[in-house]
Parts: structure tokens; sequence; C-alpha cells
């Protein structure tokens, strides 16, 4: 059997070598989230800031992801960071842009540690449940995750929504609006009955269905 090389793994199989050490999978890892962290800041913020909002997101990712153990896809993962990124991004020009100074140390989306999105105990708990769901419902684990990416990136619920369907579209062939909601209602049940298991917020809000 053929080894896949580097480019033909998942980022969530490059972070695992990169976390246990392999350098050259790190390396292709970032290269992944770095384009995929352009595209999404490329529709947040001004074109001259894209890089560096990009890059603020990447290194956060990079001083963490070795230590953030089980809670979901790392894209997924990465893609709340780079939100909370950016809402900081917005927050630190209102103020310039009304003369306030802006001290980090009183805005924690602006520390190091990003915990308000990244930790918070309902999405981690909710990423977990997902992981356990692909076991036994891999169809619902995938639409899970591709919603879960689109919230992430942002967006009101028609953008959100409009994006999860297209790349639903690839993961499964053509779906129109209304056999998503029907998939995403008993899927949400299954879901539902796997967070109940280890008795965990339920946390379904962050994937609504309506949009």
């Amino acid at each position: 059997m053929t080894t896949p090389s580097l480019a033909e793994l998942s980022l969530d199989e490059l972070a695992a070598l990169g976390t246990a050490g392999d350098r050259a999978a790190e390396q292709v890892l970032f290269e992944g989230l770095r384009v995929r962290f352009l595209q999404v800041a490329k529709r947040r913020v001004r074109a001259d800031d894209v890089e560096d909002v990009a890059q603020e997101a990447l290194g956060i990712v990079h001083s963490k992801y070795a230590k953030r153990g089980p809670g979901g896809p790392v894209l997924t993962w990465g893609l709340a960071i780079l939100r909370n990124v950016i809402g900081n991004y917005y927050q630190r020009r209102e103020r310039l842009a009304r003369g306030e100074p802006f001290d980090e140390r009183r805005h924690p989306a602006a520390a190091e540690d990003h915990g308000d999105i990244v930790d918070d105990e309902a999405l981690r708990d909710l990423l977990e449940a997902i992981d356990r769901l692909a076991r036994r419902q891999a169809r619902c684990a995938v639409l899970f995750r591709r919603i879960m990416e689109s919230l992430a990136e942002g967006g009101g619920p028609t953008e959100v929504t409009h994006r999860a369907m297209e790349r639903l579209r690839t993961d499964f062939g053509e779906m129109s609006r209304g056999a998503l909601y029907v998939a995403l209602h008993r899927c949400r049940a299954h879901l539902r009955a796997t967070l109940a298991e280890t008795n965990a917020p339920a946390g379904l809000e962050m994937i609504d269905e309506e949009g």
C-alpha cells in the first residue's frame, strides 16, 4: 500500500502529525489553514488588513493547537479563532475612530488565549458530540461539520445556509433546501441523544434550523 503524501492528508490528520512533532506536516497544515483564513478574511476586512488578520489568527492557532485536546475538526476550531480576531479588529477600528485607546488587557477577544469562543464549554461539548456521532451517523456528522464551518466563517442566516448547502452538495450531491431541513431535523435528534449520553449542555441553538 502506498503511503499518502502530506498533501493528500486531511487537516485533522496533519494536525495529529504536527502535534506529535512532525514539522513538515505542521507546515503543510498551516499552509492549508492560511489559504482558508485568507478566503474568509477577504470577505470581512479591508484589503490592506487581510494578511495581518489572517496571520494573527494563525499565530494563535499555532501556539495552541497541540494542546487543545479533543474538540472537533481543527478547521472549525481555527475559524472560531479567526472570527474572534475579526471581531476584535472591528472593535479596535471603532475605538480608534472615536479617538479612544484600545487596551488589549481590557478586551479578552484580543488577548492571547481567545478563550471566549475557543474554550466555550457548550461549543466544545457540541464538537465532541459530533465526533462521537460520526461513528454511528456519518452523514449527520458531515452535515453538522459543514454547518459549523459556515457559521464560524460568519455572515447572515441566508449566507451561512447557502454556503453550507454548496459544500453539502459536494459531499452528497444535489440537495434541495427542503431536503436539508429534513435531514437537519433528523440529525438534530441523533445529536441531542449523543449529548444526553454525557449530560452535556444541548448547545443546539448554535445549529439553528432556520436560515
